[in-house]
């Protein structure tokens, strides 16, 4: 009796992949699957230069929060200072309509109301200032977000040749 070999060959095969395929599905794959992390982010959030697929929801989590947390504070330095200069220049305003009123009756009071709204002038906005100002900040938000944006993309391109 001629057994064919071919059955113990196909049955073997399949009971090899099985028995991988249980591996498999009892190990973690995602532990096992690892992803760079670039620097500027790795500094910021305090990782390893490599996590597993596991941890990427907590190092994502944690990225979103520092980056929304930082936004959040520099937005209220802003604000603070520009509310500090609002102030400054009302409080400068003030004095100088007080001082409007009574320069003229002291001599030389004209005098030095003309001198120091000359001085005052120079600190105060110009027509379009504002406009300026805007452009500027805009500039060099875009200029920071390319410079973000190229930093990021080097990072990855030298984890990925390292």
């Amino acid at each position: 009796m001629k057994v064919d070999k071919k059955v113990f060959y196909v049955g073997s095969a399949a009971a090899s992949v099985l028995f991988i395929s249980l591996a498999v599905q009892g190990c973690d794959v995602q532990k096992a699957i690892k992803f760079d992390v670039p620097s500027g982010v790795r500094v910021a959030v305090d990782t390893k230069e490599r996590e597993s697929l596991s941890d990427s929801e907590f190092v994502w989590g944690q990225w979103t929060s520092y980056v929304e947390s930082n936004t959040a504070k520099l937005s209220e330095n802003i604000k603070d200072a520009q509310g500090r200069v609002a102030m400054i220049e009302n409080l400068t305003s003030m004095g100088l309509s007080t001082l409007e009123g009574v320069s003229g009756q002291f001599p030389g009071g004209a005098l030095a109301f003309s001198g120091l709204s000359l001085m005052t002038g120079w600190f105060l906005k110009r027509p379009g200032e504002n406009k300026a100002v805007e452009k500027e900040k805009e500039k060099s938000f875009n200029a920071g977000l390319e410079k973000a944006k190229n930093l990021l993309l080097n990072n990855i391109k030298d984890d990925k040749n390292a």
